[in-house]
């Protein structure tokens, strides 16, 4: 029996939270932006890209 360990599944949350928290100025935009991703793409690969993509705009 072999377990199988996706790091991407747990990763994920994570960055969510710290999207969240990085949009300073207005949180309830954080989770809309978190939700709407979610909504668009299953693909893991996809959505942890756009997190780190709005991550990097909140900044700019």
């Amino acid at each position: 029996m072999e377990s199988t360990f996706d790091i991407l599944n747990e990763e994920i949350p994570i960055l969510d939270i710290i999207t969240i928290l990085f949009i300073e100025d207005d949180p309830i935009t954080g989770i809309a932006l978190v939700l709407l991703l979610k909504m668009v793409t299953d693909d893991k690969m996809i959505k942890i890209s756009l997190i780190l993509l709005i991550i990097v705009l909140s900044h700019v």
